[in-house]
């Protein structure tokens, strides 16, 4: 939307975004200030507009709104962040928008003088007043030559003696007592009429004039000189083209080849997705085919007074990467002269012969044009034959107007490249923020950013290591497993690593492997970016490349170290998350324990329950590649009971057998603990156990009566290691079980209790030793062996 001033002043918003600055609002009063710019049904409780430089000036603002009150300081670098490259990507696109307008009036000129080729005088003069009015609106239009075909000259009068010394001139407001050139008549169309007089020039200098005429009040001004230039080149072009015809038709046969060659290059100038190499290839194959040359070379500046040789044929490949110098040879001449100069023979030239040694590789004759991008040197285009030859003016012209046509194709190509280049680098920076932000998980963090930074520079290992007490402790790799990750970033970049930590500055360095001893596992190029927040060192990211010509770039590492920038904070947050995870499980655990030791005869008993699950789940090969999986059953096996700080002392200490008002007053425990756990974001697999541990394979347990696959695996593990324990534990009542008993109890109970898969492990672990009974005091030792699995306060 467009955003206009008010009558009495720009206001704080627009005043703010003007000079550069964020502007940022909460609260009824100061948002009034931007509800023009949002929908009148939005409710917001802040409101921030950050300004969006678009090259040198502000262009405009991006307004962020918020339902919660504040924005950060976090907040406010993303959003400019993001406001910057949004202006960056405009800028391109807007310098894309404007090449291939000027792309699109080539073409059009290409079109006329090549449909012009093969016509008479008059047929061109006729195309190229009808065509014209595509480049400039006029109503009427006539050509004027200053010497016709047959030598008559036309009468001159004083607007058109200025057009004769090269002027433009604009007759505005021409009444009837003044003549008329572009064939309006005053009685039949207007009061007044308005022309435009421009050269046709020649090979010769100005041979005569476009006469262009407008009804009324739509006057010609100085913004149409331009294109009135432009018109009077290709009039000046198709008459020379059909004076060529006339006079050589063979040369015309040429002239037309190198014409459908120029229309090919004009084509690439608004096809910009075939990129700058293709083209750079197609305008010097062009060239050489067009002159009938044998040899080409296309050059590119470098730095003020030097070239660089980009594209060659005909030459072997001990040419690539010549440089040029001021006046060194032919390109050196040209890149003084800032002219076409043709050499018809080296042999009375020798000083245009080299570099490079053009002797050496057959060739004779040549012609170079420089390539120009707003006045200023881009490059050279040259062609060599390898005999003598007289270039004529054709050659010249053909191949002067093939560089500058190529100059603007390549360029597009160029800015087209960048801009896709923009939006593949934000694109591939918001998501990975958007990935690093979507967990608390620290490893879960911590890996996506590696990811990210992985997948933004093209990296094939990448390794993401914290700082720990001094030191750098890996934290996980990308494209290797952690050992190979480790000995990477850790061993050979270590020193890569310490000193970007020191600096905080980004490392990028290309390896260079100068023996045949050295290994094919270290790495050709490799990018060691800071993650720093607030002034503080957290770690680093390593990234390499192994293969040749795959090292990193500028852009790789500014993407990459925006990328750790951002994702500091989140890295901060999630270490924040974990601290105090660690502490509310503490918590949890101890409470556990407390409720554990609220009845003697179950003191330790989640403990044990938790070290017979783990056996249990490693004898079944349990989730063997992910470790949080284990923490989660292990904290789990801990939390199981927790439920039981609602069971009151009296039922959870009784003697003897438990009502049945009792009984389910202790059942009630599985859904008590779910309950309280529950709110907490960080359980998972953890409340499935606290709820579960006590519903059977049948789906006669309880709390929800759930069987067989209606539950995960680790749930069914854990009912297991509860009835263990709970078999082989002395009680008031009864003693417990010797551990071979309770396997008999498990094997009985294989499909009905028990999960079978279950039951099996259990018997497969104490058979090989992996499960053993693990010692505890016994409080009874007189009590009678009876009643063990029936045990309702397990």
């Amino acid at each position: 939307m467009s955003v206009g001033r008010r009558q009495n002043g720009a206001g704080p918003l627009l005043a703010a975004v003007e000079s550069g600055q964020t502007y940022a609002a909460e609260g009824n009063g100061a948002l009034k200030e931007l509800f023009n710019f949002m929908p009148e049904d939005m409710r917001l409780r802040a409101a921030m507009a950050v300004p969006m430089p678009i090259g040198d000036r502000i262009g405009g603002f991006i307004l962020l709104g918020k339902h919660t009150a504040g924005f950060s300081d976090d907040d406010r670098r993303l959003a400019t962040t993001l406001t910057l490259r949004a202006g960056a990507q405009l800028a391109s696109a807007h310098a894309v928008a404007i090449s291939q307008k000027e792309s699109a009036r080539y073409s059009l000129m290409n079109e006329l003088v090549k449909e012009a080729s093969g016509k008479t005088m008059q047929e061109a003069l006729d195309l190229v007043l009808e065509r014209g009015k595509e480049i400039i609106k006029y109503d009427a239009g006539r050509a004027v030559l200053f010497q016709s075909e047959d030598g008559e000259a036309e009468a001159l009068d004083e607007s058109l003696t200025r057009v004769r010394r090269g002027e433009t001139v604009l007759r505005n407001a021409v009444t009837e007592q003044q003549p008329t050139f572009s064939g309006l008549r005053l009685a039949t169309h207007a009061v007044t009429v308005n022309e435009a007089l421009t050269p046709i020039r020649g090979k010769t200098g100005v041979i005569g004039a476009l006469c262009l005429g407008r009804r009324g009040t739509s006057s010609f001004t100085q913004h149409d000189v331009g294109a009135l230039d432009e018109l009077g080149s290709m009039a000046g072009v198709a008459i020379e083209n059909s004076r060529i015809l006339q006079v050589v038709t063979g040369q015309a046969s040429r002239l037309d080849t190198a014409l459908d060659a120029l229309g090919e290059v004009s084509q690439a100038l608004t096809t910009v997705t075939q990129g700058a190499r293709v083209l750079e290839h197609k305008t010097l194959e062009t060239a050489v085919r067009v002159t009938a040359g044998t040899a080409g070379l296309l050059t590119r500046t470098t730095e003020e007074g030097q070239q660089a040789l980009i594209m060659s044929l005909g030459f072997p490949d001990a040419v690539d990467g010549t440089e040029f110098q001021n006046g060194q040879g032919l390109v050196g001449a040209v890149m003084l002269s800032l002219r076409p100069t043709a050499v018809p023979d080296f042999d009375a030239s020798p000083d245009l012969q080299t570099p490079p040694d053009l002797h050496a590789y057959g060739l004779q004759a040549a012609i170079c044009t420089p390539m120009l991008e707003d006045g200023r040197l881009w490059g050279t285009l040259s062609v060599f034959d390898g005999k003598k030859r007289e270039w004529t003016t054709d050659d010249q012209r053909v191949l002067a107007t093939l560089g500058n046509q190529g100059v603007v194709a390549v360029r597009n190509a160029e800015l087209y490249e960048k801009n896709e280049r923009s939006i593949w680098e934000l694109r591939s920076l918001q998501e990975a923020l958007q990935a690093a932000t979507s967990t608390l998980d620290l490893n879960q963090v911590l890996q996506q950013v590696l990811a990210g930074a992985a997948k933004a520079s093209s990296a094939q290992i990448g390794c993401l290591a914290l700082e720990d007490g001094g030191r750098l402790v890996l934290k996980g790799g990308f494209g290797t497993d952690h050992a190979t990750a480790e000995r990477l970033a850790l061993g050979i970049g270590g020193e890569i690593c310490r000193r970007v930590m020191e600096s905080d500055e980004a490392v990028m360095e290309s390896m260079e492997h100068h023996s045949a001893t050295d290994s094919p596992l270290n790495p050709r190029a490799v990018l060691c970016v800071p993650i720093t927040l607030r002034g503080k060192p957290l770690g680093v990211v390593f990234l390499a490349n192994y293969q040749v010509d795959h090292g990193f770039t500028s852009d790789h590492r500014n993407l990459v170290t925006e990328l750790a920038a951002q994702a500091a904070v989140a890295i901060d947050n999630a270490r924040l998350f974990k601290d105090r995870e660690e502490v509310i499980l503490a918590s949890l655990e101890a409470l556990a324990n407390a409720v554990d030791a609220r009845d003697p005869y179950t003191a330790g008993h989640s403990e044990r329950v938790t070290q017979y699950a783990l056996m249990i789940a490693r004898q079944m090969h349990y989730s063997p590649t992910e470790q949080a999986a284990w923490v989660r059953l292990e904290r789990g096996g801990r939390l199981h009971d927790i439920g039981k700080i609602g069971v009151p002392d009296a039922i959870l200490q009784k003697a003897g057998k438990l009502t049945e008002a009792e009984f389910e007053k202790m059942k009630s425990h599985t859904v008590v603990g779910f309950n309280i756990l529950s709110g907490l974001r960080m359980l998972t697999d953890e409340l499935v156990i606290v709820r579960s541990h006590h519903e059977r394979f049948d789906g006669k347990g309880y709390p929800d009566r759930k069987k067989g696959d209606e539950l995960p695996m680790f749930a069914w593990v854990v009912s297991a290691a509860d009835a263990i324990d709970a078999m082989t534990s002395d009680r008031p009542y009864r003693r417990g079980m010797p551990l071979q008993a309770a396997v008999e109890q498990v094997r009985a109970g294989a499909g009905t209790h028990f999960h079978p898969d279950v039951a099996e492990a259990v018997l497969d672990a104490v058979a090989s030793g992996a499960l053993k009974l693990i010692p505890q005091t016994s409080m009874h030792p007189d009590a009678p062996k009876i009643g063990a699995f029936e045990n309702p306060t397990a």
